[in-house]
Order: structure tokens, then C-alpha cells, then sequence
């Protein structure tokens, strides 16, 4: 469950912010899924199929709008469930720093 500082951070990404991976972050694909590790942090993250996926397609740096029209384009799911669901990944990410926006 998000925290209410990852709720603003999500809230504050427009269709214009541009989503990249921070380059402090170590990461491997293990199974099909991306396993993480904060070289500053020292704390290992994992994430599930779906957010490998968006892991994959932020590199390169990549705009929301352009993230999640290829999510719509890919999954059998509602637009606006995309988006609010994606929202929430990228600021619960940005906030450990997995992820930037700018």
C-alpha cells in the first residue's frame, strides 16, 4: 500500500515527464522478473513480471505518455486503470530512487 509521500510523488507525473532509472541502481533479470540493488542504499529490491516490463521499457528514458501507451498497446487492460496502477509503481520507485522523473 502506498505511503501518502509516494501518493504526491505519482500525483506530480504528467504526461511530459520523462521516467529513467537511476543510475545508482544495480539490476539482473532472474526467472523473468528484475531483482534490484541500491549501491547506496545497500537494500536489494524485486519486482514482479509487469514491473520488469516497465523496467525494460525505461530504458531508454521514455516519457509517461510513451510508457503507457505501450502498456495499453500490450495488455488487455483500461487505460485509466494503467495509468492510475502505473502511477503508483513509478512514485513508490521514485521514492527509494529506483526510478527518476523529471
Amino acid at each position: 500500500m502506498p505511503d501518502q509521500s509516494s501518493s504526491q510523488t505519482a500525483g506530480a507525473i504528467a504526461d511530459a515527464t520523462i521516467i529513467s532509472r537511476s543510475p545508482s541502481i544495480l539490476s539482473a533479470e532472474v526467472d523473468g522478473e528484475i531483482v534490484m540493488m541500491g549501491v547506496e542504499q545497500g537494500h536489494y529490491f524485486g519486482i514482479d513480471h509487469i514491473g520488469s516490463d516497465i523496467w525494460k521499457r525505461i530504458e531508454p528514458p521514455c516519457s509517461f505518455a510513451a510508457l503507457i501507451d505501450g502498456l495499453a498497446a500490450d495488455y488487455e487492460a483500461d487505460r485509466a486503470t494503467i495509468t492510475t496502477d502505473v502511477k503508483t509503481l513509478l512514485g513508490q520507485m521514485a521514492e527509494r530512487d529506483i526510478v527518476r522523473l523529471t
